[in-house]
């Protein structure tokens, strides 16, 4: 699913990187918890979180990730937006809690692992 689509579906805010907005990215992974997202080498993913401090734009900067949608409407700080830009990572925020935009992105065809042990 484009970035952009999600961004739609989400009504979310585009916080930086709108020239990623065209990119495909067919897998989602959804976590507060950054160790949860680590075990996992999927790059062509985008984070989902409610976690929204540095600590969550650096995970997705070592795991190569194109994005992360912070819910519940978070506002991420003029840090994490530097440390998005310099590593090519768009941020988005919506107002919808991690269960509804994690349930609407799937009714819309994105996917996710659906085990700990799916590789």
């Amino acid at each position: 699913m484009e970035l952009g689509r999600m961004a739609e579906i989400l009504e979310a805010e585009v916080i930086c990187g709108q020239e990623n907005l065209h990119l495909d990215i067919p897998l989602a992974v959804a976590s507060d918890m950054m160790s949860d997202v680590l075990v996992s080498t999927e790059c062509d993913r985008v984070l989902i979180s409610g976690l929204c401090t540095i600590h969550t734009v650096l995970t997705a900067q070592i795991l190569d990730l194109k994005a992360v949608i912070f819910v519940r409407n978070k506002v991420p700080t003029a840090e994490m937006i530097e440390a998005a830009r310099e590593n090519d990572i768009s941020i988005l925020r919506t107002g919808f809690t991690m269960f509804a935009a994690c349930g609407e992105l799937y009714k819309h065809g994105l996917r996710g692992r659906r085990r700990v042990d799916e590789q």
